[in-house]
């Protein structure tokens, strides 16, 4: 006759795992009849065999929503932290960047004497090609341009 199952023997880690033991349920009649339907479903052999799957299935499905959730929190929190530091360092090489332009050009400014209708020229030439180059400047046409002295192309 089966053994009943009792706490002394679930603490119990010597015993053998893969040994049967009878314990009590009590289950509503629609239960049962879903249960009876399983069987044929899932070409089980017993009741127990079903009852064995679903808490099988149930066990793992539980355990893996907790894995998920904690790997989204992880994860999710991992990246923010990256994406934050990522951003500082972009903002300091900008204007680490900026810092050096404008350098650049205050030295060029007591070089190279401009007027200020040049300067406007040059300036909204300068947006134009940047905003239909995307940023991508092609220092051969710029040569040329300031070679012949044509600003306002």
């Amino acid at each position: 006759m089966a053994d009943f199952i009792n706490a002394t023997i679930l603490k119990d880690n010597s015993s053998d795992s893969s040994k049967k033991y009878k314990g009590t349920v009590y289950l509503r009649k629609d239960c049962y009849s879903k249960i009876e339907s399983l069987i044929t479903l899932t070409e089980s052999t017993s009741r127990n065999d079903v009852i064995e799957k679903a808490v099988a299935f149930y066990f793992g499905f539980i355990t893996s929503q907790l894995s998920q959730e904690f790997l989204c929190s992880t994860v999710g929190s991992k990246v923010e932290g990256l994406v934050g530091t990522l951003g500082t360092r972009i903002a300091r090489g900008n204007f680490r960047e900026a810092v050096e332009m404008d350098m650049l050009t205050r030295m060029l400014a007591t070089v190279v004497h401009v007027s200020k209708g040049d300067y406007d020229k040059l300036r909204v030439k300068s947006i134009h090609e940047v905003k239909t180059t995307n940023g991508s400047i092609d220092i051969l046409k710029a040569v040329n341009e300031s070679e012949s002295g044509d600003l306002s192309e």
